[in-house]
C-alpha cells in the first residue's frame, strides 16, 4: 500500500512566569519575564532559527502552527524569515488558538475570539487565510467543527480513537457529523510508530514540536528517517478526492504531540483551581480593549498550565505552588482594572 505522510510542526513560545507578589499589584509589573525579548532571542538563535532555515531550504511539504506570542516575537526579531515563509510554496500555515490554550474546553465564545485573533495575525504577516486548524492538544468534539467551519476552516486534527474506529481501524480521514465537507484528520497516538509498523494505514499525520524536532536531529534528519516509508505530501494533498465517513464525537477527545497528555495540563488541583478562577471573570474582561483581553487570555496558555503541574517541572525558577500564588496576585491585579 502507498502511504502518504504529512508533517505538522508546532511552534509556541513558553515564556517564564514572573514572580508576582502581593506588593506588585498595581505597579504595572509584567506577568511574564520582563526580559522576554532577550529570552526569546536566546532560545530562537540557539535552536529555532536553524530549524526554520532548514525547513525553508529543504523545500519539502510541511504544515506549521505558530502561536500568537511566538509570531509577534518572530516578526520583530527575524522579519526576513517571516518574509521567506510568506513566499515558501511548500509551507502550509495552520490556524489555531492565539495563545495555544484550552479555551475550547472552557468557553467557545473565547475560543472563537482566539481563533479570530490568530487569523488576523496570520493575514497581517503572511497575507493568507489558513484552511486547516490545529487545536491545542488536538482537542475536538462535534460543536467545535461547526465553529471552525463558520470561521472558514475546512479541516482539523484530532486523535485516532481505537474504540470508535471499530470496523475501520485503518481509516484516518473522516468528516464531521454535521458537514461532509469538513474533514477530520486523525493522528496516531503512538508517536509515529504506525508509519513504520502498520502497512494498512494509508494516511499519516506526524506532529512534533520544536524540542522534539531538535532531539531528532533537525528537519533534514527527520525527512531522511521517514521518506522511504511514505510519500511526503502536504495536508491538502491528502484531502483531494478522499472518501470519508462521519466521526461523531460528542465529548472532547484529544491527542498529544508533545508527550504530555491532556490530563497533565488541566486535571491537577492547582490547574483546575486556576482555570476556574480565570474564566470566572471572562465576561468582565470581554468589555475591555483587545490588549487587556489578550493579557487575560495569555494566562490560560499552555506554558502557564504546565507550570502548575510539579510533575512537568516547567518552571526553572518557581515551584508550582509559587506559580499559583503569583497567578492569584496577577488575577487580583487584573480585577483592579475591570
Amino acid at each position: 500500500m502507498n502511504k502518504s505522510l504529512s508533517f505538522v510542526l508546532v511552534y509556541d513560545w513558553e515564556c517564564p512566569i514572573s514572580d508576582f507578589s502581593f506588593f506588585d499589584i498595581g505597579t504595572d509589573k509584567s506577568y511574564f519575564g520582563e526580559n522576554e525579548n532577550n529570552l526569546f532571542e536566546s532560545r530562537y538563535d540557539s535552536k529555532v532559527k536553524n530549524q526554520l532555515q532548514e525547513i525553508l531550504a529543504e523545500k519539502q511539504a510541511v504544515a506549521l502552527y505558530f502561536s500568537g506570542p511566538f509570531l509577534e516575537l518572530l516578526s520583530s526579531h527575524d522579519p526576513s524569515t517571516v518574509k521567506k515563509l510568506k513566499s515558501a510554496k511548500h509551507v502550509t500555515l495552520l490556524g489555531g488558538t492565539y495563545h495555544h490554550s484550552l479555551a475550547a474546553l472552557h468557553s467557545l465564545t473565547h475560543f472563537n475570539l482566539e481563533v479570530i485573533w490568530h487569523q488576523k495575525l496570520i493575514k497581517k504577516l503572511f497575507g493568507t487565510q489558513p484552511t486547516c486548524f490545529l487545536n491545542t492538544q488536538n482537542i475536538y468534539f462535534n460543536h467545535l467543527a461547526e465553529s471552525l467551519a463558520s470561521a472558514g476552516f475546512d479541516s482539523t486534527f484530532t486523535g485516532a480513537i481505537d474504540w470508535y474506529l471499530g470496523n475501520k481501524p485503518d481509516q484516518r480521514i473522516f468528516h464531521s457529523k454535521s458537514n461532509e465537507n469538513f474533514k477530520l484528520l486523525l493522528v496516531n497516538q503512538d508517536g509515529g510508530h504506525t508509519l513504520f509498523q502498520d502497512n494498512n494505514v494509508a494516511n499519516h499525520f506526524l506532529q512534533i514540536n520544536s524540542s522534539q524536532l531538535d532531539a531528532l536531529g533537525g528537519w533534514a534528519a527527520l525527512i531522511r528517517k521517514t521518506k522511504n516509508n511514505g510519500s511526503i505530501v502536504s495536508v491538502n494533498e491528502q484531502l483531494i478526492e478522499c472518501d470519508s465517513d462521519p466521526y461523531n464525537i460528542r465529548q472532547p477527545i484529544s491527542s498529544s504531540y508533545d508527550g504530555i497528555e491532556l490530563d497533565q495540563i488541566k486535571n491537577y488541583p492547582l490547574q483546575e483551581s486556576w482555570l476556574k478562577q480565570l474564566y470566572e471573570i471572562e465576561s468582565l474582561v470581554a468589555k475591555k480593549p483587545e490588549a487587556a483581553q489578550k493579557l487575560w487570555s495569555r494566562l490560560g496558555a499552555m506554558c502557564v498550565l504546565k507550570a502548575l503541574n510539579p510533575e512537568l517541572e516547567s518552571s526553572e525558577q518557581l515551584s508550582s505552588y509559587e506559580v499559583y500564588q503569583s497567578l492569584i496576585n496577577m488575577l487580583n491585579d487584573l480585577r483592579l482594572s475591570l
